[in-house]
């Protein structure tokens, strides 16, 4: 995950010892782990979901495609200047990487969890498909992408990288942007004035911000 720790390391941030790496790899790793399995566990869900009630519309656009890759190059990115050991932060910050990755977890699987049949990785619209208002769906429009955007932040930060970091969240940012701009599309043309006027009273990703 990072290089080892050294002498000048150690003289640079006290308390970046072996021990202290140690343990927040097992957290990082562990961590990285769970949200691995929870993808994988929703989006066979929601494949078992969709053979029961198919989608009248399709308008995905490739998009999920551009999510899968762009994270996954910002990742290695990060990977990369961690390794090299460009942008090293204090010896707490990977700490607060775990936490920011465990909070994003959480929240992209209750997220989910809340959509049901209607969550689906590639944008399409379920049969019979409302807006929903309840749990994190009253202030933000895309809270999935939010706890997304969430877990690969805390992955930079957890890398001990904060030139990784700014790429990864500014990266991932344009790349759910573009995402929410044809999903919303989708939406609203299905929903009609449902949709507009839910829109009109939520956030994007970030309350009070986008």
């Amino acid at each position: 995950m990072r290089r080892r720790a050294t002498d000048s390391d150690e003289e640079t941030y006290p308390g970046r010892t072996e021990g202290f790496m140690n343990l927040h790899s097992i957290l990082f790793w562990t961590l990285w782990l769970v949200w691995i399995i929870m993808e994988i566990i929703v989006n066979l869900r929601a494949r078992s979901l969709r053979k029961q009630f198919p989608a009248t519309t399709k308008a995905d656009q490739g998009s999920v495609w551009f999510i899968f890759g762009g994270m996954y190059v910002l990742i290695l990115i990060a990977f990369f200047l961690a390794m090299n050991g460009i942008g090293l932060m204090p010896t707490w910050v990977p700490f607060v990487g775990n936490a920011v990755m465990a909070l994003g977890i959480t929240m992209r699987y209750l997220a989910i969890t809340q959509l049901g049949r209607y969550f689906s990785s590639t944008v399409q619209i379920a049969p019979g498909q409302t807006v929903i208002h309840s749990g994190w769906y009253r202030k933000i429009r895309h809270p999935a992408y939010t706890g997304g955007w969430l877990i690969a932040v805390g992955l930079g930060l957890g890398l001990d990288t904060w030139v990784g970091t700014i790429i990864i969240a500014v990266g991932l940012f344009a790349i759910y942007r573009r995402r929410i701009l044809i999903e919303e599309q989708a939406l609203v043309s299905h929903m009609g004035s449902s949709y507009s006027h839910y829109r009109q009273h939520t956030y994007h990703m970030f309350p009070w911000i986008w």
